[in-house]
């Protein structure tokens, strides 16, 4: 890593203007937490909208854990991402995050905005496992062009979000990915799927990471945080009392993507193409679903 790189055992809050310097801040490494803006905000606010029309039985849609039987509340989540993986308007509202960042999004081929729901001791489910493993996104066939953009729905305490391994971001981790097929994985489990199959395979870590030295973050409502989908990191098990709530996109640069430039793809034995199933810059300008 050069003198001139940002550090990735940190997270900054001052991107390069320049987008280009942007992304290759990213791809060696960077992480940025953005403050919130107007796009992120009204986005934050769509999704919280959906939350509480479905949830208005309820009451607080992030205690709604305690008053609704396990499968209906996973039901009605369901209802929230699939609206959100169909509506035209909410993946313009991503690319509008984007946009204020100082990015084109005409560039960037997208995938759609994800719901992320993390229950209340939900790491002592075993079905909700495979949520908590310890992975990079690149083992699940996504590209090393790869950008995450992560929205908090609501404050929340780096107790309830997630924690990078930044150490190992160039160094190779021993892990599961030869054994994950794209198109294998989307016939047995896919996005999200609540009828996914036992023994699909979800990619992880498959050595201790005891000792190693980690890197976590808070949050407030509408921060966007940026990172690569080369880095290792996994959600954190968290008893808050609450749900914890964010939605989340990712984006590829397409000339980046055809360069063959991104981040290192050091340990990665996975196959197929994620990127097939993202919407290309046309599709999304024109109000295209996947």
């Amino acid at each position: 890593m050069s003198p001139d790189t940002p550090s990735p055992f940190r997270i900054q809050t001052q991107p390069p203007s320049d987008p280009e310097a942007f992304r290759r801040a990213l791809y060696a490494g960077a992480l940025y937490k953005l403050a919130p803006g107007e796009a992120s905000l009204r986005l934050v606010r769509e999704v919280n909208g959906l939350l509480a029309e479905t949830f208005r039985d309820v009451g607080d849609v992030r205690e709604a854990q305690f008053h609704l039987p396990p499968a209906e509340h996973l039901e009605r989540l369901g209802r929230v991402r699939r609206v959100l993986a169909g509506d035209a308007r909410l993946h313009q509202g991503a690319r509008a995050v984007l946009a204020a960042a100082g990015l084109e999004p005409g560039e960037y081929a997208i995938d759609v905005p994800r719901l992320r729901g993390v229950l209340h001791r939900g790491h002592e489910i075993p079905a909700a496992a495979p949520a908590y493993f310890v992975h990079r996104d690149t083992w699940y066939a996504n590209p090393r062009t790869q950008l995450n953009w992560w929205l908090a729905l609501h404050d929340a305490s780096e107790e309830e979000t997630f924690t990078f391994f930044p150490e190992v971001f160039e160094r190779p981790v021993p892990n599961s990915s030869a054994a994950f097929d794209y198109r294998t994985w989307l016939a047995q489990a896919g996005w999200q799927n609540p009828k996914r199959k036992v023994n699909a395979e979800y990619p992880t870590a498959t050595v201790p990471l005891d000792g190693m030295r980690e890197l976590g973050f808070a949050c407030r409502a509408g921060e966007v945080l940026v990172f690569s989908a080369a880095h290792l990191h996994g959600t954190r098990p968290h008893i808050s009392g609450r749900t914890r709530f964010s939605v989340d996109f990712r984006v590829v640069h397409l000339e980046d993507h055809r360069r063959g430039l991104g981040a290192p793809d050091v340990d990665n034995r996975s196959t197929g193409s994620a990127l097939e199933d993202y919407l290309p810059p046309t599709a999304a300008s024109a109000g295209g679903s996947p």
